[in-house]
């Protein structure tokens, strides 16, 4: 079978000689055609030889053509349009267990979940794929509506079509006993719940006041019940949105990224609350946490294919197994290789590589007064030039969201970061930062709760802000931020800003960065901006590189790649490196030693010295009571189920984490 996907928003007829049309040697045929072009350029599938010629003219590289001799054209589900991403297969939930969906961005996770939760009707890639019945008549979807491709029409959700389909399958009995039952769905976008409503009257039209103030405290946002959704930072925006999928009894329940935007607390608070939901009932959540995931999961499908061309969908696995068949890259029961190389986390952790030293920074403070300010700065920073801060004011930007934004606005890649303006008794937060020592050559991981300070530590070290007690002075050396919040407001073309940052063809490589280059920067999605804005950092000639949750919006293989990325430079160059993050696989990978931060979100923190990487994460461990332990076959480290026979023995034995 041959795809032909054209990617619309690169294809810019007027603006190209035709080239797809003019060479492509079917068209030379009178009697054939196999390009047309109206508006766009399409493909016809079924006269294409799969020559690709037109995608090596294509001067936007717009085409992809794709042979799949795996696939039956009788496996396809779901087809946004004409030369448009297509669907194979979907997952079968399992009563009384979570079942979780682990592959790339653009892969179709989150369009099975709304098939799935009835919100998209399946049309088997076939415009018409009946019309006697509407698209969410199977159960009760609770939870925003959301737009389908206006190149399909309305379809039924079971047509004849689909039902012929699914005749024979464990899918058609999921179908038939979806009628009459209610599902919950919290979609991975948030930006249509940050609205001026107050968080307490949404839930009350989903259930009684009781309910909601229990389901409050298990998910720890009974303290914003009162607050506008959109005043609420994006990581308590999740809470509520999961609270309010969670009111009232449903039968299905359906968690589109449910971490983002979480801290590793809250990631594993909801991951216990989501737990307990699904002991009598179906569960289905999209992750890109594997640590996480495999934590909250009893069974994975991998979705697998071409990033906005294709996806298929393997077979149900036990969640251990389809978490390191999924690294492995081969699956086995299939006898499928779905990529080239292992994703080698590498989790063996000896002594940290330092290099000789070259700076130092003393004990210091800093004090925020109600309005969020600096209360006193009495300290020059004394910094050396800082090569890409200047510019993330411009092209990156440090300001603070008040929702989870969309495309056209800020990009928020943090969590759950509580103003502190709105902290202490007074209002206000101060934080503690212990001494610590630079050296070339060094990764220092930072970790912690959302709000105790991580990132004014590291706005302090870019210079961006002065101390209000002690003195940070890192003498002349160079430091390259990327911080925590992006700015998308920009006409400026990504090829222009590579040639001019001289970026070469490795960081270009490592982030993908070849298919964003006809784009304009307010045209990247979330994912996009992040690698582009980390591969602007590291590009820069500095000293120090300061890399502030680099994971967000990022899936597992592109979460990797960073780390990579980011060791390696460090390695090359004999440069320091210091990354903010809540995902500690992706910590675990290129940290030589940690600091950990803790406190009271948003009132006061504290920093702990640099540490040795096994005990700054036993510290944080032990503070969020779990433990950790080296998986056998993949070396990757795995959280113990609460109350099971290692986590209490790890516990009795003072070892939070055993590598």
């Amino acid at each position: 079978m041959r795809l032909a996907v054209i990617h619309k928003e690169k294809c810019k007829p007027a603006a190209c000689g035709h080239e797809c049309k003019k060479f492509c040697p079917v068209e030379k045929k009178e009697a054939d055609s196999c390009v047309t072009i109206k508006g766009k350029a399409r493909i016809d599938e079924e006269t294409c030889n799969g020559c690709s010629i037109c995608v090596r003219q294509c001067p936007f590289e717009a085409i992809d053509i794709i042979n799949l001799p795996s696939v039956k054209e009788e496996d396809l589900v779901y087809r946004f349009g004409k030369n448009d991403f297509a669907l194979y297969g979907l997952p079968v939930p399992k009563a009384g267990s979570v079942l979780g969906l682990l592959g790339r961005n653009g892969i179709g996770k989150s369009t099975a979940v709304e098939i799935l939760a009835g919100k998209v009707g399946m049309n088997l890639g076939l415009s018409g794929a009946g019309s006697d019945m509407p698209a969410q008549s199977r159960g009760k979807a609770t939870g925003p509506t959301l737009r389908r491709s206006e190149d399909n029409d309305p379809d039924p959700f079971l047509s004849s079509d689909v039902k012929k389909f699914l005749q024979g399958t464990e899918l058609q009995k999921y179908f038939d006993d979806l009628e009459g039952k209610k599902i919950a769905y919290k979609p991975q976008n948030l930006s249509s719940l940050a609205v001026g409503v107050k968080v307490i009257d949404l839930l009350k039209k989903r259930g009684k006041v009781g309910e909601i103030k229990r389901l409050a405290g298990e998910l720890n946002v009974e303290n914003v019940l009162e607050n506008k959704l959109d005043k609420l930072s994006g990581g308590e925006l999740q809470r509520v949105a999961i609270l309010a999928a969670s009111l009232g009894e449903s039968d299905i329940y359906f968690f589109d990224e449910p971490l983002a935007y979480l801290d590793i607390g809250e990631r594993l608070r909801v991951s216990d609350f989501i737990s307990r939901i699904a002991k009598d009932k179906t569960v289905v959540v999209v992750e890109h946490d594997l640590l996480i995931l495999d934590y909250l999961t009893d069974y994975l499908n991998i979705f697998f294919g071409s990033q906005g061309a294709f996806g298929l969908v393997s077979g149900v696995k036990a969640s251990k197994a389809g978490v390191n068949a999924y690294l492995q890259g081969f699956l086995k029961e299939e006898n499928l290789r779905i990529r080239d190389k292992e994703l080698n986390f590498n989790f063996t952790k000896n002594l940290a590589r330092k290099g000789k030293r070259v700076a130092g920074w003393g004990d210091f403070s800093l004090e925020f007064g109600g309005d969020g300010k600096l209360s006193k700065s009495g300290s020059n920073v004394g910094n050396g030039k800082i090569t890409s801060a200047s510019e993330a004011s411009k092209s990156f930007g440090s300001k603070r969201p008040a929702h989870p934004p969309t495309n056209s606005d800020v990009v928020n890649a943090t969590s759950d970061s509580k103003s502190f303006a709105s902290g202490g008794e007074g209002g206000g937060f101060s934080l503690k930062v212990k001494a610590g020592e630079i050296h070339e050559n060094h990764v220092i991981g930072i970790l912690g709760r959302n709000g105790t300070g991580k990132t004014s530590f590291v706005r302090a070290l870019a210079g961006e802000i002065e101390t209000s007690n002690g003195k940070l002075d890192l003498g002349k050396l160079e430091v390259s931020y990327k911080p925590q919040y992006l700015f998308t407001k920009s006409d400026e073309v990504v090829r222009d800003i590579m040639i001019r940052e001289k970026m070469g063809k490795k960081l270009a490589t490592i982030f993908n960065l070849g298919v964003l280059q006809q784009k304009k920067v307010g045209e990247l999605s979330g994912g996009e901006l992040q690698r582009f804005s980390i591969a602007r950092c590291l590009a820069k000639k500095a000293d120090i590189y300061l890399v502030d949750e680099p994971s967000a919006y990022l899936d597992v293989e592109e979460r990797i790649a960073v780390a990579k990325a980011v060791k390696e430079i460090m390695t090359e160059k004999e440069k320091t490196a210091f990354v903010v993050d809540h995902d500690l696989l992706l910590i675990s990978y290129l940290a030589d030693n940690v600091i950990v931060f803790s406190g009271e979100s948003g009132k006061q923190g504290e920093s702990s010295e640099v540490l040795e990487f096994e005990e700054g994460v036993s510290k944080l461990l032990k503070e969020l009571d779990v433990t950790l332990r080296k998986d056998k076959e993949s070396g990757r480290p795995r959280i113990n189920k609460r109350g099971s026979v290692l986590d209490r023995e790890q516990k009795a034995a003072g070892r939070w984490v055993v590598f």
